[in-house]
């Protein structure tokens, strides 16, 4: 029997190195030769150190059963009860105001990390572990994806979803088809986006992708050897049912099987066998969205149609256990949660924030948002966004309180922004005032004194006499409004939500801009094609962006300039749904701080465009290089301008006289407008 000691001394070794080491590094940090350390892992087994060779060597990663608490109240269990925002260094609240502990050696979880056997480590070392074993740490998984057919399954939103497209299964290490139909892929190109804007950095993924594929291959060994004789699977049919512990959970229960077939709980480990035919309700299918077209008029679709069909924009229901049913006097409800001075309704127990109530869950399910459709829709939900002042009143966006300057911000500016990137943090300017928005935690911060105040969401009221006379008032031939977009854009290529890429002609004005920008410093590389990007969501917020930064520049125009981005060819995608994210596309550099790096000549970019099979791809961006100053590898943003202390630079350059790269801070800065897919030129051979 290995010593408790030395393996809780192993497991700190590994934790302050990031979770793994190579087995011949070991032995020099813990004082052992490599036969006895051979035999401790031996020993102890892959409950607390999984072997896993890469690229010729044996590398040792920590692994433990030892987790968070999920559950909001827990009178005592053999789990950590700590912040998990605090944990991810992301709580704002403080020690004071959080519901949950900020002290991660409490006497009750010195407990639980002495049962562990890891009493030893620090909190750095305990975020680690924890971070590559506990799923609850990781970003939501798309329960949409996880259900229905295709590649995305029936997660309306596709590429551009801000949840975990992962097998949900997988992450918990009870997956049990050795083929799944869902990504076991966490390195995928999307997923370690959301990875790594929730702070997880790439090793951190490749070490959650080891241990659960290594839980993966020992779970399927248990289930290829599990018998049942006595389970009918074919004759075993099943309804969703949200579980209590977790709404995202899905528990299988038989809505009707035979007298000879038991019913297994899912706590014994048995939800069904790979043969096994789940017959889910038709209308988990639909995405939940009420059809526009059904409240105005009709729906050609009828029955087949993936919206909604219902008689208001809006609909309340609960959860009864197997079906989702109406709530009565549903426009009381809705009244109620139209006003954001309301946390709940009493008389329905609802509360606004959680959806819920003690014992049930609710939905509100709606029509798109106002900002997504041209205004001849009738009948979106318009959604007002509003802060919390001094006095306890909500004030809406772009409205005065009578005590400080309105907000640059309105209420449509931010359900842009919101749904562009629903996780995304946005700077904005209130008079004399710096502010950001976390749309995650829904808080409003002032820079310079750290100030919080809340943020709520809610649409605007919509009685069902106003849809009456809506409807009766309603032509039909109001004109779609202008979006802004380019007038060159392919309008039969503007998605509702992510991109499409359009191929541009040769013969073009616009090709050619572009080939010139590229030649001059790419002659001996020859353009395969360009292709234009219309992503609708990345524009118009780059268009708020420009108005934002020419409202702080007193009215004049923002140096905006056409740049070049080079990267590996996994993250095209990605960034063409989502815009550049410097923790993955800037990883390149941070010479003159960390931020998304842009260069004027493609030689530059080509450097770091890692080429495809059949060639390279480099991105040209539409770049707000507004202010620019000298960079510094310190930076994580613009510094202060000297003049004013309230007020940044916009971007940083190698050189303020003639700059050849600018490194960008904030997303919104950046509209990636065009992909050049290149190859060198052929030598060509000449006979004398």
């Amino acid at each position: 029997m290995s010593d408790p000691a030395v393996c809780s001394f192993i497991t700190k070794v590994l934790c302050s190195s990031g979770g793994r080491l190579e087995f011949s590094q070991i032995p020099q940090h813990v004082g052992l030769p490599e036969p006895q350390l051979e035999q401790i892992l031996r020993d102890v087994g892959h409950e607390r150190f999984l072997v896993h060779m890469q690229g010729g060597c044996r590398w040792v990663l920590a692994v433990s059963p030892l987790r968070l608490c999920v559950r909001k109240e827990c009178a005592g269990c053999q789990c950590l009860h700590f912040c998990k925002l605090n944990l991810m260094g992301k709580c704002n609240f403080g020690t004071r105001a959080c519901k949950y502990s900020h002290d991660i050696f409490s006497d009750g979880n010195r407990k639980v990390l002495k049962s562990h056997e890891v009493s030893g480590l620090n909190e750095n070392e305990l975020r680690v572990l924890l971070l590559q074993n506990d799923p609850f740490l990781l970003p939501d998984v798309c329960q949409f994806y996880n259900k229905g057919e295709g590649l995305y399954g029936s997660c309306s939103q596709q590429g551009s979803c801000n949840k975990l497209h992962v097998c949900r299964h997988f992450l918990r290490g009870e997956c049990r088809f050795p083929t799944c139909k869902r990504s076991h892929k966490i390195l995928d190109s999307n997923v370690l986006m959301l990875l790594l804007a929730e702070g997880l950095n790439r090793s951190v993924a490749e070490n959650i992708q080891i241990i659960c594929d290594h839980k993966h291959a020992e779970f399927s060994k248990v289930v290829g050897q599990r018998r049942m004789p006595h389970y009918r699977a074919t004759q075993v049919k099943y309804e969703v049912e949200p579980s209590a512990g977790n709404p995202e959970e899905i528990r299988p229960k038989p809505t009707s099987t035979p007298a000879s077939t038991p019913y297994v709980p899912p706590s014994q480990g048995i939800k069904a066998v790979p043969s096994t035919k789940v017959s889910v309700r038709k209308d988990i299918e639909k995405r939940d969205e009420i059809c526009l077209y059904y409240i105005w008029r009709h729906c050609i679709h009828k029955d087949n149609c993936r919206m909604i069909h219902y008689s208001l924009p809006y609909r309340w229901q609960t959860f009864n256990g197997v079906n989702w049913i109406d709530l009565p006097r549903m426009e009381v409800v809705e009244k109620a949660y139209c006003d954001p001075q309301n946390d709940s309704v009493a008389d329905q127990n609802i509360n606004f924030k959680s959806l819920s109530s003690t014992s049930t869950l609710f939905r509100r399910l709606s029509t798109p948002s106002s900002v997504t459709k041209p205004s001849k829709f009738i009948l979106t939900t318009k959604w007002i966004w509003y802060w919390k002042n001094d006095l306890g009143k909500w004030i809406e966006y772009g409205k005065q309180d009578g005590l400080r300057d309105a907000s640059a911000l309105t209420s449509d500016d931010l359900e842009n922004l919101f749904l562009a990137a629903p996780n995304d943090t946005v700077q904005f300017q209130a008079g004399s005032q710096n502010y950001e928005i976390s749309f995650k935690e829904m808080v409003q911060k002032n820079i310079h004194y750290q100030t919080q105040r809340e943020v709520r969401r809610r649409p605007k009221f919509v009685s069902s006499e106003d849809v009456k006379k809506m409807k009766k008032g309603q032509t039909g031939t109001a004109a779609t409004p202008d979006q802004n977009y380019p007038k060159h854009w392919d309008k039969s290529a503007l998605p509702d939500m992510g991109y499409k890429t359009v191929e541009i002609t040769k013969t073009s004005s616009e090709y050619t801009d572009i080939e010139s920008l590229f030649k001059k410093t790419m002659n001996n590389f020859a353009i395969q094609r360009i292709r234009r990007i219309q992503n609708p969501s990345l524009w118009q917020v780059f268009q708020w962006q420009k108005e934002q930064m020419k409202k702080k520049n007193g009215g004049k125009d923002v140096d905006e300039r056409l740049l070049f981005h080079g990267t590996n060819s996994s993250y095209l995608e990605a960034i063409c749904n989502h815009n550049f994210d410097w923790r993955i596309c800037g990883v390149h550099g941070t010479k003159y701080g960390k931020g998304s790096y842009f260069a004027t000549d493609a030689k530059y970019s080509h450097s770091y465009s890692q080429s495809a099979a059949k060639g390279n791809t480099v991105f040209v961006a539409r770049v707000l290089v507004g202010d620019f100053v000298r960079g510094d590898p310190s930076y994580v943003r613009p510094p202060q301008k000297p003049v004013n202390g309230l007020s940044f630079y916009d971007s940083c350059v190698d050189s303020t006289m003639v700059p050849s790269i600018f490194v960008i801070f904030e997303k919104h800065q950046i509209y990636p407008e065009y992909m050049i897919d290149y190859s060198e030129e052929e030598k060509k051979c000449f006979v004398s």
